[in-house]
């Protein structure tokens, strides 16, 4: 009888033991998780205005601001799953969308826009104008593993899986564009 209490009592030492072992090292990944992420600078959705169209705006003020796209097209995207209306006008290079009749992004590739509430960035702007007005998004910046020179900047929105990003090539701002993080790139 002894025998077997004291194997029972041993038993139950080793499952505490484990088990304490177990949640130290799971607060402790919890732990490195924490400083491992990023803190991005971030910047109001509603409040970024593209060359006078606001972000979150009805689409009515980008053809009133900036007249009638090139062309105007209907995306097939899992995000135009999830509306009634999704399309893209498309002024030149540049790119905006448009989902349920309101301005849900954009994506810019040439000098004719700018980013009238934050410092007027825009396409051809030197790095050293997002440094400034990004310096934590500057600091965790995303340079190509094959050519450093070109470097991604993401500024988030609020506290959302959305961000500005902002795409750099031999110190110049080249694209800047509305982006969302895709659930599927977690590991």
């Amino acid at each position: 009888m002894k025998k077997i209490s004291l194997i029972f009592l041993l038993g139950i030492s080793s499952a505490l033991t484990f088990s304490s072992f177990k949640t130290t090292t799971i607060a402790d990944k919890t732990q490195n998780r924490r400083i491992e992420e990023v803190e991005y600078d971030t910047i109001n959705f509603e409040s970024t205005i593209v060359s006078g169209v606001k972000l979150g705006g009805p689409y009515g003020a980008l053809l009133e601001k900036l007249g009638s796209p090139d062309s105007v097209r209907k995306e097939e995207t899992p995000d135009s799953q999830n509306s009634d209306h999704f399309e893209i006008y498309l002024y030149g290079k540049d790119s905006f969308y448009v989902m349920d009749e309101q301005v849900s992004g954009f994506e810019l590739k040439s000098t004719k826009f700018q980013l009238d509430n934050i410092g007027g960035l825009k396409v051809g702007d030197p790095i050293s104008k997002v440094k400034k007005l990004f310096p934590k998004s500057y600091k965790y910046r995303d340079a190509d593993e094959f050519n450093p020179s070109w470097i991604t900047i993401s500024v988030q929105f609020g506290s959302s899986d959305s961000f500005l990003e902002i795409y750099c090539e031999n110190s110049k701002v080249k694209s800047i564009t509305t982006v969302t993080d895709d659930e599927e790139e977690e590991e």
